[in-house]
């Protein structure tokens, strides 16, 4: 069961889009770090990488994503691995904001983290971030492990 407010978790929803491209404001946090940022991408990139997330995790396969460019404008990542025998999976993200850095390459906003979760948490997020490419509208969660409430 998820808490109301989740204490982990990556979220893309799209918040704008034209005909060959959308724009997606990325949020991510874990118990102590919290960032956001805005990218451009495109439909058919995040739908492949959606399909890819379907038989995930298998044989210590690693995923990768990326939007955008780093050290630029704006960027975020995120990859996937397995950890340890326990059927848990790591995701590590990061996010730049979306910043000229034409002036000065400190004005730029950078986050690294990590979040663990379940491979139904996978399911799931695999599932809404297809829809989401395909539909080029609505939000893809993924919620980290520490999201259950105390019982």
């Amino acid at each position: 069961m998820l808490t109301d407010k989740p204490k982990s978790f990556l979220n893309l929803k799209i918040i704008w889009k034209d005909d060959d491209m959308f724009e997606l404001k990325i949020t991510a946090s874990n118990t102590s770090f919290y960032g956001l940022t805005e990218v451009y991408d495109q439909s058919e990139r995040l739908s492949e990488f959606a399909k890819s997330l379907n038989t995930f995790p298998e044989n210590d396969k690693v995923l990768f994503y990326e939007a955008g460019e780093k050290d630029s404008y704006a960027y975020f990542s995120m990859k996937y691995y397995s950890i340890g025998k326990s059927g848990r999976v790591g995701v590590e993200i990061n996010l730049e904001s979306n910043v000229s850095t034409e002036y000065r390459k400190e004005e730029k906003n950078k986050l690294k983290l990590e979040i663990i979760v379940e491979p139904s948490a996978i399911d799931r997020f695999q599932k809404e971030l297809y829809d989401l490419a395909k539909k080029e509208d609505g939000s893809a969660i993924l919620y980290g492990n520490d999201n259950r409430l105390d019982i």
